[in-house]
């Protein structure tokens, strides 16, 4: 069964989408949530709701999830269908998603400065800091801000 999960916006920016990506993660075998409490994956969901958010607010810029965040992009578009509508409802074409972006030697600067940036616009725009120094239980060799593009284990 298909929820909808709307983030209603003072200026009218709002997101809506049509899959429950908190149930939809918590039901992934050995996926990033999978062993979370369910508060955490709802609070995840709802993060990815403003981060969609940013993205129709700032539809000209590149911006950078979490880890938790991309976790559940990647789980949207693992519902093609849905994720396909939802774009095109919201945004007027498809969110592309650059997954290995930040990978090569050249292009961490780039995500490095595009992370910051968007932490600097989610604070201006929710009045809350993008990452926590918990990061999820994510133990991480690099200093990637809980963007991890290496795939760090718990």
């Amino acid at each position: 069964m298909l929820e909808t999960a709307r983030v209603s916006m003072v200026n009218g920016d709002d997101v809506t989408i049509s899959v429950n990506l908190a149930a939809a993660v918590r039901k992934a075998e050995n996926g990033f949530f999978s062993d979370l409490p369910e508060a955490e994956a709802v609070e995840s969901a709802a993060r990815y709701l403003r981060f969609l958010t940013l993205i129709k607010r700032y539809p000209q810029t590149s911006l950078a999830p979490t880890r938790d965040i991309d976790e559940m992009w990647h789980a949207h578009m693992l519902h093609p269908v849905a994720y396909y509508r939802d774009c095109i409802a919201n945004f007027g074409e498809i969110i592309d998603h650059d997954g290995g972006f930040g990978a090569e030697e050249d292009e961490a600067p780039v995500l490095a400065a595009t992370f910051q940036h968007t932490a600097e616009l989610w604070e201006k725009e929710f009045g809350e800091p993008y990452t926590s120094n918990d990061s999820r239980g994510v133990k991480c060799k690099r200093d990637c801000v809980n963007r991890c593009w290496h795939a760090c284990k718990k």
